[in-house]
């Protein structure tokens, strides 16, 4: 039997993509952890998937993340924001194999340690 011919169905469920970008955000140097999703995005995102920080939207067999975050102080963001994106982007790939519209990263936060900040 060849790799291509079908013997069935594969389904993955949307929280399964969601576990994996949340994951994957946290391994990224520079997250200390995910932010709460903001009430505005949770109904804006009403019909999404919602797991962790990390908000998921199906379309046209293609997936759009966005994930919420709070970074830590001594990382430049914007990299550590696109070190995201490509994490996410890799795992999801790599993992599942479906194809992924867009990564948007939402930092809400900054977090100091105490006495870190005078």
């Amino acid at each position: 039997m060849s790799e291509q011919e079908s013997i069935g169905r594969i389904e993955v469920a949307p929280e399964v993509l969601a576990t994996i970008a949340h994951y994957a955000a946290l391994r990224v140097d520079g997250v200390s952890k995910m932010a709460t999703i903001p009430a505005d995005a949770a109904r804006l995102f009403r019909r999404a998937t919602r797991h962790n920080g990390v908000v998921l939207q199906l379309v046209d067999d293609k997936v759009t993340f966005d994930i919420y975050v709070i970074m830590n102080p001594d990382v430049n963001i914007m990299e550590a924001s696109k070190k995201l994106q490509t994490a996410v982007l890799e795992a999801v790939n790599t993992m599942v194999g479906i194809p992924v519209a867009g990564v948007n990263i939402h930092v809400e936060d900054v977090v100091y340690a105490q006495g870190e900040v005078n």
